[in-house]
């Protein structure tokens, strides 16, 4: 059906590139609609008039806290988005078309992926329009809070794949508690945001391992198993985000090159306890 394309290339953006087991059913993954809806809100939150609701004291807080979860608040939506694919397209060529549309570069590549490729009803068509859509939402909040947000880019500075393996089980019943990004031996790691070197030591699991707190969030980040670590880093080392601090590697509890990555939001220490799920943060970054 020709006219998906044509919609898709009249569009003037750039696409982007376990959770814990539960008794109760978790709930159906939200429509695009709502998604769409969702992200629009909060594009409304940072271009439209202060909230009657706050004191003026509390305003530059309050849109503080929003920026700092931009990027957490992306990737979580997208995390859903895919969910709502794999729920509502059965056919695995279709969901393969569909899917190109999160990572393509431009409505172009969009179009020439999906040139060859058949929407054979209305609601399937229908579906990857709202999949459209909601990028165009996802890239216009990307825009309206670029220079305000903090910069962070994606831990591992080349080729890198993983999935969200946070909380599954491990040996001695242990549970997983962040995500590995796996690469090619020897890849540099850099600093995700700016900010100070908490730690940066050996341990028998972790093996070479640096732990660095960011100055605009308080988040600690943990990076495991490194191959080795940049000379110039040392516990109270500043760094900035992209800063090489080490390469990729297996030290430690390790039988295969990867990056052990942790995320404690707003610990402002080494806080095991608060220890969270980063994938949607990484699925963001690492675009």
């Amino acid at each position: 059906m020709r006219r998906l394309i044509v919609l898709i290339v009249a569009v003037p953006l750039v696409f982007p590139g376990a959770a814990l087991a539960q008794e109760t059913p978790s709930p159906s993954p939200r429509s695009l609609a709502e998604l769409a809806a969702a992200v629009q809100q909060e594009i409304d939150f940072f271009t439209g008039v202060p909230s009657a609701s706050l004191p003026a004291s509390d305003q530059d807080a309050y849109r503080n806290y929003h920026l700092v979860r931009v990027d957490l608040f992306i990737g979580s939506i997208r995390q859903e988005a895919h969910a709502t694919l794999a729920s509502e397209i059965t056919d695995a060529a279709l969901a393969a078309a569909i899917w190109e549309l999160d990572g393509a570069a431009t409505p172009n590549d969009v179009a020439t992926a999906l040139a060859a490729k058949p929407f054979p009803t209305d609601d399937e068509e229908r579906f990857a329009l709202d999949w459209v859509g909601l990028y165009v939402a996802i890239d216009r909040l990307r825009s309206v809070t670029a220079g305000e947000r903090p910069v962070r880019v994606c831990p591992v500075a080349g080729t890198t794949w993983f999935v969200d393996d946070f909380s599954e089980p491990r040996p001695w019943g242990r549970s997983h508690t962040g995500i590995d990004l796996n690469g090619e031996f020897g890849t540099p790691l850099q600093a995700i945001e700016a900010g100070t070197v908490v730690q940066a030591n050996w341990h028998w699991a972790g093996g070479r391992q640096v732990w660095i707190r960011a100055d605009a969030t308080g988040d600690v980040y943990y990076y495991a198993h490194l191959e080795s670590w940049a000379r110039w880093i040392w516990t109270g080392t500043r760094v900035e985000a992209g800063d090489v601090i080490g390469t990729l590697g297996w030290s430690g509890d390790a039988d295969a090159a990867h990056l052990h990555f942790g995320w404690m939001p707003g610990s402002s220490d080494v806080d095991l306890d608060n220890l969270q799920d980063a994938y949607p943060l990484l699925l963001e970054i690492c675009r």
